[in-house]
């Protein structure tokens, strides 16, 4: 298994509050999931999206953060000084990324209340918080004994989300002062969606080759590097794309640059993750199995949305599917798999726990985007979410034991 635990204690001590405050953070997610599945006719719009948000920044960004540090700090001696700033991050993420998710609520359900001012100043404290941590692993890289494809991809993965929360900061900014963008297209939240959806791949890929490697001190290659900039630089393309009203042309391109990434994934990585199966020795490789296959639906979902040229042809199920297939199906796939390496000394914790949520989360999942694609009914969703509650519940109750 390539993930390892980190040599300092107070470095690994950290990263235990942080992934804590990430599932945590991911229970409001999976409330207002059930909330939604229960709830008859439509959706309020603050609720779709604190649900959305509570995923997608207070469990997936903030852990993606935790991987940051953890892949940076690896076994390295570090200094004291260097201990400090971990913690200053991780406390500062936390507590910052806690407060922005309410704010959704504040700004899409109170009107012309002066709270909703609160949404651009807690995402600008959420876009400081990621470029300094997108600064930190770079500042980190001649540090490291190996500069492997692991390090070049989680780099990227914390640079373009850094770029893209900033659009997403500009689009919260907007909601207070009005439109100052200079975006044509009506699709306006796609500058910020596009190149966050995108640095999702770079970290899902990160983590599972993290995962199974076979050689973890593998100097990075070059087919790792082109894996890497593809993504990165097909991200680039989406601000640019929308704000230079420059769509129809860009896009194409970004959809190609996915496309070349896939292909350098799949032949590189992908087909080793697959080849072990959903019944590897390991845990974390199981969840890995598991991330890989959604990794490659989510993709595909996403060149065929890039492919049609015109979101509002759309079906009408596409997004819950889009939505649930990347941030349940392969991301919280695989940071279950990073926290079940965190939690390695303490399996012993719900031990039942593990296997029977690997197991109800993607089969669930299955049967949610299945009965919404024949029937447009989200009861599948119960399922899917009792897998997640127990996962989550399952983690947390191994990194409180000790």
């Amino acid at each position: 298994m390539g993930i390892t635990p980190v040599r300092s204690e107070a470095v690994w001590g950290h990263l235990r509050v942080l992934f804590t405050g990430a599932a945590l953070l991911f229970l409001i997610n999976i409330w207002f999931g059930f909330d939604n599945t229960l709830t008859s006719g439509g959706i309020p719009r603050w609720q779709a999206l604190i649900h959305l948000h509570a995923g997608s920044i207070g469990w997936i960004t903030l852990s993606a953060i935790g991987i940051g540090i953890w892949v940076f700090t690896g076994s390295r001696v570090v200094s004291r000084d260097y201990e400090r700033r971990v913690g200053f991050l991780v406390w500062t993420a936390v507590l910052v990324f806690a407060g922005y998710i309410p704010n959704f609520w504040l700004a899409f359900s109170r009107g012309d209340d002066p709270l909703v001012a609160l949404l651009p100043i807690f995402g600008s404290l959420a876009v400081i918080v990621l470029w300094i941590s997108a600064i930190f692993v770079l500042r980190q890289l001649p540090h490291q004994e190996v500069v492997t494809t692991v390090h070049v991809l989680v780099a990227a993965a914390l640079l373009v989300a850094a770029i893209g929360a900033t659009m997403g900061a500009l689009l919260g900014l907007e909601r207070v002062i009005g439109e100052f963008l200079p975006i044509v297209d009506p699709d306006r939240v796609g500058v910020h969606a596009g190149m966050m959806d995108t640095y999702l791949f770079l970290l899902a890929a990160a983590i599972i080759e993290w995962t199974i490697a076979q050689d973890p001190m593998r100097r990075w290659t070059r087919a790792g590097l082109a894996q890497g900039l593809a993504w990165g630089v097909g991200a680039t393309l989406v601000p640019l794309a929308f704000l230079l009203d420059l769509v129809d042309q860009l896009l194409p391109v970004f959809g190609l640059l996915l496309l070349l990434g896939l292909v350098l994934f799949l032949g590189r990585v992908a087909w080793r993750a697959l080849a072990v199966g959903p019944a590897a020795q390991e845990a974390s490789v199981r969840w890995a199995f598991f991330g890989t296959a959604w990794l490659i639906a989510f993709l595909g979902l996403f060149l065929y949305a890039v492919g049609s040229g015109d979101f509002d042809s759309l079906p009408s199920w596409f997004g819950a599917v889009f939505v649930h297939a990347g941030f349940v199906g392969m991301m919280t796939n695989l940071i279950l798999g990073v926290l079940s390496a965190r939690t390695n000394e303490r399996r012993h914790v719900l031990a039942w726990g593990e296997p029977a949520a690997l197991w109800t989360i993607n089969l669930g999942l299955v049967l949610f985007l299945g009965l919404k694609i024949a029937a447009d009914v989200h009861i599948g969703a119960l399922a899917m979410g009792l897998g997640v509650l127990l996962g989550v519940g399952t983690m947390l109750a191994r990194m409180g034991s000790g």
